[in-house]
């Protein structure tokens, strides 16, 4: 195989997909309308560890605290503009939602001509860390919780589906 196999993947080809009625019927939104930037810090748990016999150390890879610091342009209507624009001096229980990760460049086609995708979902807490400034925007931190769930999305109306792996 030589790199002319390879195709170069941009951030619009992995979506997100955010739940804006997660205490109601669950509507798994587009995430990104008004966003430049955002991207996963995994945030390594790293134990490391030095016994008296060895001269150098040992590093084990325990878990990940995965987080992303978002900030979004205001947008009327937008749905994750409203879901989050709610959320502002929420806590607890009331900022909780999920998440779902969507590979959209590893799409499959079905026979039907219906498109489904690799997809993680996972339980979230989406709290507002500002809101306003210069150029109307609001800006949260989505913390992931717990191990994500795999499975597949079919996206219908602009919204995600999503269907857990058997």
């Amino acid at each position: 195989m030589n790199n002319t196999d390879y195709e170069k993947l941009t951030r619009d080809q992995m979506a997100w997909f955010l739940d804006t009625k997660p205490k109601a019927s669950h509507s798994y939104d587009l995430l990104g309308f008004g966003v430049s930037s955002a991207q996963i810090n995994y945030n390594n748990q790293i134990t490391t560890e030095k016994w008296i016999i060895n001269k150098n150390s040992t590093s084990s890879h325990e878990s990940n605290q995965k987080q992303s610091d978002i900030t979004q342009k205001c947008y009327k209507n937008e749905p994750c503009f409203e879901y989050l624009n709610g959320l502002r001096d929420k806590t607890g229980s009331a900022v909780e939602s999920s998440l779902i990760e969507v590979d959209i460049w590893n799409g499959i086609s079905s026979e039907a001509g219906v498109i489904s995708y690799p997809a993680k979902k996972s339980n979230v807490i989406t709290p507002v860390s500002s809101f306003l400034g210069e150029v109307a925007e609001i800006g949260y931190s989505i913390h992931f919780n717990g191990d994500p769930e795999e499975g597949t999305v079919v996206i219908t109306d602009g919204k995600a589906v999503f269907t857990p792996a058997a």
